[in-house]
């Protein structure tokens, strides 16, 4: 792969140039809604699947941004999240064929990884296209159920659910599900995503797989408050290239109607919504204001930040594949006076150069400020998801990437060595 080496404070780093065009790709699943009753009665068959009730379509870039959305939400620490931003892309560029109009594995990949890695990283993939998925139906909000639990001090009921199940089943306990999602009218959701790499010329086990996730869900919704609505048990399945299987790469859920409530685990009204901003803040490396919105603890700072205008909006973005980390965790912001001052005579054996943003809509970064401690704050409850529209051709480069209706922005900016993209600044509380 060729690369530009670029010299940072803390060594040299290397931008790939063949990224964009492995990530230009656009693409599309289709997507079978499956009847619970087939999925769990033990003679019950989901095949043959028929007509597909609908599909879903997106670009590489869109497809990284929720895979990297649904990682953060894990709440690790914001270095490990920076360099997962550009390391899903680089390592796994070759995983998909972007050639055809339905997503498909290139030739070779369903076993090309060893067992575990193989499950594991279907899982990762799984876990992106169904954020891709609920997206589509209006949720833009999205946090991890097992840590809203622990945040929300449900840790007792959420056992003893646990161990309800685990009688039934006559096994150990199973995981809570992925995903508490919420959309822009405050309604929740429960999912969660299994996935496998189709073995070519062989069916994949979508009553297995839907069965495994309906299991999980099984219960939660009954002790959550306020009640999720819905509940998405999602699976993907993805074949390769040259399968010629009869059926497509897919992706099936079973919506199956939420239970009866019980004792209840209250999760606040604004908790969804803190939990997306701070693991997506995390990424961009603000970890205190992360930890701020998560614990409901501390004031907002002053703080200079990069504004980038993008289809009439400005975001608020920070660099992933080249940006320099302090011990403290925070934005080198001295990087961005490198990249003021770019050399020219750097660039002159290449076209360009290629930078990973992460960003974040200016108008949210506010709202985000003014968030209080209290239990439903007025800003971010105000907060609609929106569908953004984005132009490649930008002042100074292009840009290929994606973003969400919750103002997340994910992708990379392309400099041609003949401009010079200036980024505004930008005082701000945050």
């Amino acid at each position: 792969m060729n690369a530009v080496p670029v010299r940072t404070r803390g060594g040299w780093t290397s931008l790939p140039f063949d990224l964009v065009r492995a990530f230009r790709g656009n693409s599309r699943l289709p997507v079978y809604e499956i009847d619970k009753a087939k999925v769990q009665r033990k003679n019950g068959r989901v095949r043959p699947l028929g007509t597909a009730n609908d599909e879903i379509s997106f670009g590489a870039w869109r497809l990284a941004h929720a895979l990297k959305k649904a990682e953060c939400a894990r709440e690790p620490s914001a270095a490990l999240l920076a360099v997962g931003a550009a390391g899903f892309l680089l390592e796994h560029i070759h995983l998909f064929d972007w050639r055809g109009e339905e997503l498909r594995l290139a030739a070779g990949m369903s076993d090309y990884y060893a067992d575990f890695s193989r499950t594991g990283l279907a899982g990762r993939v799984a876990q992106g296209v169904a954020l891709l998925l609920l997206e589509a139906q209006g949720y833009a909000y999205t946090a991890r159920l097992s840590a809203e639990i622990k945040r929300h001090n449900g840790s007792k009921i959420a056992q003893g659910v646990l161990q309800s199940k685990a009688k039934k089943s006559r096994s150990t306990p199973s995981r809570a599900p992925d995903f508490l999602l919420e959309n822009g009218r405050g309604e929740r959701a429960l999912a969660e995503a299994k996935g496998a790499f189709a073995t070519p010329n062989e069916r994949c086990d979508i009553k297995g797989s839907l069965k495994d996730a309906l299991d999980q869900l099984e219960g939660w919704d009954r002790v959550l408050t306020p009640q999720p609505r819905k509940n998405f048990a999602i699976g993907t399945f993805l074949r390769e290239a040259d399968d010629l299987f009869e059926e497509p790469s897919l992706l099936a859920f079973v919506d199956p109607e939420p239970g009866q409530p019980e004792p209840p685990i209250e999760i606040q009204p604004d908790a969804i919504r803190r939990a997306n901003y701070a693991s997506w803040l995390a990424l961009m490396g603000f970890a205190d204001v992360a930890e701020r919105l998560r614990t409901r603890a501390g004031e907002p700072q002053r703080r200079t930040v990069r504004l980038l205008r993008l289809g009439g909006r400005s975001y608020v973005v920070t660099l992933a594949s080249i940006r320099p980390w302090s011990p403290s965790g925070r934005v080198d912001e001295d990087f961005w006076e490198f990249i003021d001052e770019w050399p020219y005579w750097f660039l002159e054996p290449f076209a360009g150069v290629c930078l990973e943003v992460i960003g974040l809509d200016l108008d949210i970064v506010h709202a985000l400020g003014g968030t209080s401690g209290q239990p439903a704050a007025t800003g971010l409850m105000s907060l609609e998801p929106q569908q953004r529209e984005f132009p490649s051709e930008i002042d100074g480069g292009r840009f290929y990437g994606s973003v969400l209706s919750d103002g997340s922005l994910f992708g990379e900016l392309r400099m041609s060595r003949h401009h010079r993209l200036r980024f505004d600044s930008e005082e701000i509380e945050l």
